[in-house]
């Protein structure tokens, strides 16, 4: 861990205030790349954890809301997608959303018949569509 990122933290763990000079460069170092991704890996970490734990309470409202937040978060995470498209066909009954969200997971993977969640998505839409006839 870099001295800036050690310095930061004593500080915020003892509730020190930082001066002016220090706030330029947290932000400064807030808006590089990699602090970036780390801080969003770790937003969709936590979403993700709250929405499996309203799916295994069956708060259909609540894990859909979290999984809304990771896909704010990004837009392009397949998981996100293909949980919503269940979510909304076997607990919402909303078969038209599900097969959105299976057709994006689809898109987003390339049409890559490899990728684990590409291949669930077909999956789940073709039964879909084999019950809409």
């Amino acid at each position: 861990m870099s001295e800036i990122v050690e310095h930061f933290l004593t500080k915020i763990q003892k509730w020190d205030i930082l001066d002016s000079k220090e706030m330029k460069t947290l932000e400064i170092f807030r808006r590089e790349p990699r602090m970036k991704k780390l801080e969003e890996d770790s937003q969709i970490r936590i979403y993700r954890s709250h929405a499996a734990r309203a799916i295994s309470e069956e708060r259909w409202d609540v894990a859909e809301i979290f999984l809304d937040r990771i896909l704010k978060v990004d837009a392009r995470h397949t998981e996100a997608w293909l949980m919503k498209g269940h979510l909304r066909q076997h607990c919402r009954e909303d078969e038209q959303a599900a097969v959105d969200c299976y057709r994006k997971v689809i898109t987003l993977c390339g049409h890559d018949s490899v990728h684990p969640h590409a291949q669930r998505a077909r999956t789940s839409l073709g039964r879909l569509l084999a019950v809409w006839g």
